[in-house]
């Protein structure tokens, strides 16, 4: 039997369910982010804007994840993700991100 058949598949990071913001200020700032550069971004089909969302930038390394507050990646499809693998996303890291504090 070949080892590597044995190994487990690898699960990368999803949403969990876990309080998204520290605070209700933050919170606002969060969704206000994301939902205004949404609609200034609405008419372009290149465009994706999310935020607290589980960002995987490394394959094969499922501890190589961030969750920005805020970002938006130019040059890939606009549509829901329920998590960002960059590696499916033709090598595309965010081209802005946004971490609000509580503070």
């Amino acid at each position: 039997m070949n080892p590597s058949s044995l190994q487990s598949p690898l699960i990368y990071p999803e949403p969990d369910g876990a309080p998204m913001a520290e605070s209700d200020p933050a919170r606002d700032y969060l969704i206000y982010g994301v939902e205004a550069l949404k609609h200034h971004f609405q008419p372009r089909s290149d465009v994706y804007v999310s935020g607290n969302l589980w960002l995987s930038y490394e394959q094969g390394v499922p501890d190589a994840v961030v969750c920005p507050d805020v970002f938006v990646v130019f040059g890939v499809e606009n549509r829901p993700r329920r998590s960002y693998r960059v590696w499916e996303e033709n090598n595309r890291m965010p081209d802005w991100i946004l971490e609000v504090t509580s503070r």
